[in-house]
């Protein structure tokens, strides 16, 4: 299942799908945080008016658009829709990134059973009576695919695939560029001038830069941890242990969720920011250095020398002692004397 962006559909649109299902509407176009006011109103017949679709559609703009068949639904009320997914090629990452995470937040809470067919594309021809028939082609020459593989392999395609399961759930392949400085301070930190440094994000241009470098002891770490926006850390640890001396190279995302006392960061944000851990982590790791523990916290509270310790070097289980068979009822123990 794909992770979900968070972003509940209003219940200005939730009104507006119930009532198009009863009026002569044809089209309605969605965009994130707003629905548009522009509707379409029944032209022709059901192909024919998936002509109409072009002139709603933004060459540099992600969309939806829900597009009414002429035939009536024989699971709920109203008619069957089409959930139509446009994603132009050169939209910004973090709008495609927040798109394909909102679609299943939005079918799922105007009904997923409206919808009999779902198309993605980035091409605004696709769009059409014609494309619209190669789609069913195209779906007959297929192997049957369930819904959850199709939205995995729609989602790759945009370079935005969601990760499935866990925790540790994010969406992977996003790399930006990097700024000159933070790349200078990355340098400084591979060949250890530095042992602590940390990287953001520049939401605005997609870029990732500088934010601190210096040096640091382990118990310091926490109070670089931001409560309100998300951060890379990493931090070479310096330490003893069984004698031996070591240097350990931590790989920290902090994430605040609005938990433990932090100022949960805007949904966009903290995807963006998980989208990018990997790469992120490729910039060090690219400098023939080896991350020895990677951490995902929300607080600073969640990190100390002691967790860090404990992590590198998990205590050994106590050995079990051997069981002693009790003696059997009626048989006396020989002493020694």
């Amino acid at each position: 299942m794909s992770h979900s962006s968070g972003i509940p559909t209003s219940r200005q649109l939730i009104t507006l799908f119930g009532e198009s299902n009863q009026n002569d509407t044809r089209i309605i176009k969605v965009i994130i945080q707003e629905v548009s006011s522009e509707t379409v109103s029944i032209q022709n017949d059901f192909e024919s008016d998936l002509e109409l679709c072009g002139q709603l559609l933004d060459k540099a703009s992600p969309c939806y658009l829900l597009f009414k068949t002429d035939t009536k639904s024989i699971e709920v009320t109203g008619y069957n829709w089409l959930f139509l997914f446009y994603v132009p090629d050169i939209a910004k990452v973090r709008e495609k990134m927040t798109y394909a995470s909102t679609r299943a937040t939005l079918k799922r809470e105007l009904g997923n059973a409206h919808f009999v067919d779902e198309i993605y594309s980035s091409a605004v021809g696709d769009f059409s009576k014609k494309g619209y028939k190669q789609h069913l082609v195209h779906q007959k020459s297929e192997a049957p695919l369930t819904m959850e593989e199709q939205q995995r392999n729609e989602e790759r395609e945009q370079g935005v695939f969601v990760g499935g399961g866990g925790q540790g759930m994010h969406v992977h392949g996003v790399s930006f560029p990097v700024e000159e400085r933070a790349s200078k301070a990355i340098n400084d930190f591979c060949q250890k001038k530095v042992n602590y440094l940390q990287l953001a994000i520049n939401i605005q241009n997609e870029m990732i830069i500088y934010s601190d470098s210096k040096n640091i002891n382990c118990d310091d770490l926490s109070q670089n941890i931001s409560p309100q926006e998300p951060r890379f850390h990493f931090f070479r640890y310096a330490h003893q242990h069984e004698g031996a001396n070591l240097e350990s190279v931590i790989y920290v995302f902090s994430c605040p969720d609005g938990s433990a006392g932090t100022v949960s960061a805007p949904v966009k944000m903290r995807m963006l920011y998980s989208s990018s851990k990997a790469n992120v982590e490729s910039l060090v790791t690219k400098n023939n250095v080896k991350i020895d523990l990677k951490l995902e916290i929300n607080s600073s509270a969640e990190i100390s020398q002691d967790s860090v310790d404990n992590e590198l070097h998990p205590p050994k289980p106590e050995e079990k002692k051997a069981f002693t068979k009790p003696a059997r009822p009626g048989r006396a123990r020989s002493t020694n004397k």
